[in-house]
């Protein structure tokens, strides 16, 4: 019996000892191979897709304002009002004239560069000078839209307000504090209805730069990232979408209420209304089907009749009309600009009908009956 237990012993210390070493000369990671590569890989991916956002955003925030001839700026040295001067500016050959740096290039230089240049030659003369430049007035500039913009063309972004424009359109000179692609869209009186506000394209051959922006996230998202600052020479061009029908609903409807979209939206309005013909709707108030009817006179049968279908006649790719019909009583249809809207007359009994003839051939009776006892009530007296 003895025997027996001893051996019993020594066979669970022997198991014991195996499974110890065997966990010994395991890896770490032998239980979750998988989990740990996967870890690895997301981690990877996460921060490639994060360099890879904040690229796309440095792209556009590291365009900054370059200086040029008639710039004016300020130099604020703290503690040295003899250094400090304001309204300098920038001479047709591109130089400053300021203390110690006398017949200075400044052309193509962006403020913090400049800043830097500054406090370089000064700390000859000063210990740690704080020097700051500001940009007191930007200097005007061309920049050209094509494309999806309501008034395409060239327009001179100034900060001079005083200033009197010599342009046949007003809208041409634009008075601006920021040089933002939203400013200048806002200017030149929004987007079109078919522009592709969504690949924007922004290029410049002075600097070689090139871009490309997303309207709709400053619509949606208010992301400033989609704004960028404009430069002389930039061409902005908004592209347009192959026919009206590739339009988004939901995001149409997000363009007509925002201040890039263009102010008035012709439609024509015929049918069983009161005032037929050419209307224009304000899209900043709203530009729906039933807008429109109310802008047309309401509807000619003077009555609250809302008709069960109402026809919608719109040109497609191949400046074909398309019409189709909506329920004006369950969907309240955005319209486009050139929209033909069809309001058909109200459907009547036949006898009803019959009465407004009898009606029509009656009342020119009535009214020289009327006239005729009239003249004979004269005539008696």
């Amino acid at each position: 019996m003895l025997k027996k237990l001893i051996a019993g012993l020594l066979l669970i210390i022997i198991n014991c000892s195996s499974v110890y070493a065997q966990d010994n000369n395991a890896p770490d990671t032998v239980a979750y191979p998988e989990v740990h590569e996967i870890s690895i890989r997301k981690k990877k991916s996460e921060s490639n897709e994060l360099s890879g956002a904040v690229s796309i955003n440095k792209s556009y925030h590291a365009r900054k304002y370059t200086l040029g001839p008639n710039d004016v700026i300020g130099v604020y040295v703290l503690g040295s009002p003899e250094l400090t001067q304001s309204s300098i500016r920038v001479q047709p050959d591109g130089r400053i004239n300021i203390t110690y740096l006398e017949g200075m290039n400044v052309t193509g230089k962006t403020v913090d560069e400049l800043q830097e240049k500054i406090k370089k030659t000064y700390s000859e003369y000063l210990i740690n000078p704080q020097v700051s430049i500001t940009l007191e007035q930007s200097r005007p500039f061309i920049v050209y839209l094509a494309g999806g913009i309501y008034n395409p063309g060239s327009y001179e972004l100034n900060t001079i307000t005083n200033s009197t424009p010599f342009y046949s359109k007003p809208e041409a000179f634009i008075e601006r504090k920021t040089p933002l692609l939203s400013n200048v869209i806002v200017a030149a009186g929004g987007v079109t209805y078919d522009a592709d506000i969504e690949h924007v394209q922004i290029k410049n051959d002075i600097d070689g730069s090139s871009f490309e922006l997303n309207l709709y996230d400053i619509i949606e998202k208010a992301s400033s990232d989609q704004d960028i600052y404009l430069m002389a020479g930039d061409k902005v061009y908004i592209p347009k979408l192959p026919t009206p029908f590739a339009i988004d609903k939901n995001k149409y409807s997000l363009l007509v209420k925002s201040t890039f979209f263009q102010r008035e939206v012709p439609v024509k309005v015929v049918g069983d209304v009161n005032k037929p013909g050419l209307i224009k709707l304000n899209s900043s108030d709203s530009c729906n089907i039933n807008s429109a009817v109310a802008a047309a006179g309401g509807f000619a049968s003077g009555s609250p009749y809302i008709p069960s279908k109402i026809y919608i006649s719109r040109a497609d790719n191949n400046n074909k009309l398309v019409t189709h019909a909506i329920n004006p009583r369950k969907e309240d249809v955005m319209l486009m600009p050139n929209d033909i809207v069809y309001v058909p007359e109200k459907v009547r009994p036949v006898i009803g009908k019959g009465f407004d003839y009898i009606f029509r051939i009656l009342a020119p009776m009535s009214a020289f009956s009327g006239i005729y006892d009239t003249w004979d009530i004269i005539n008696k007296r």
